[in-house]
């Protein structure tokens, strides 16, 4: 049964690491982002399921360790494209609202006009 369930838990991390190599753009990021997190909750699952005594000097820990840290950083790339993503989101939307609200900024206070650029 931990037999098997290391194996499934070694595959599921194979497959995350295999899934996270490329970054589609566009809308095929909302099904990569969405099957990354199945992959996580699956895994996680499996780690819940296992104690540290049942991978303890086990023979497919060094394979593990090693997809884990893979994993590890290749999520932090994707993270890192997406919050770069929605960073420049953001500007863009703050760029276009600038534009078709030019005299936002512009204020009257007693009759006077008071630039208030931020």
């Amino acid at each position: 049964m931990t037999q098997a369930m290391i194996k499934d838990l070694l595959a599921t991390s194979a497959a995350l690491f295999n899934h996270l190599t490329t970054v589609p753009e566009g809308e095929a990021r909302d099904s990569y982002i969405a099957c990354i997190d199945e992959l996580l909750e699956k895994r996680g699952a499996l780690l819940a399921q296992l104690s540290p005594a049942d991978l303890q000097g086990h023979q497919l820990l060094p394979h593990l360790l090693e997809l884990d840290e893979g994993i590890r950083t290749r999520l932090d790339k994707v993270m890192l494209i997406v919050k770069k993503d929605i960073k420049n989101f953001q500007k863009s939307r703050e760029s276009e609202r600038q534009y078709t609200n030019q005299y936002d900024s512009v204020r009257n206070i007693d009759g006077m006009y008071y630039d208030g650029k931020k």
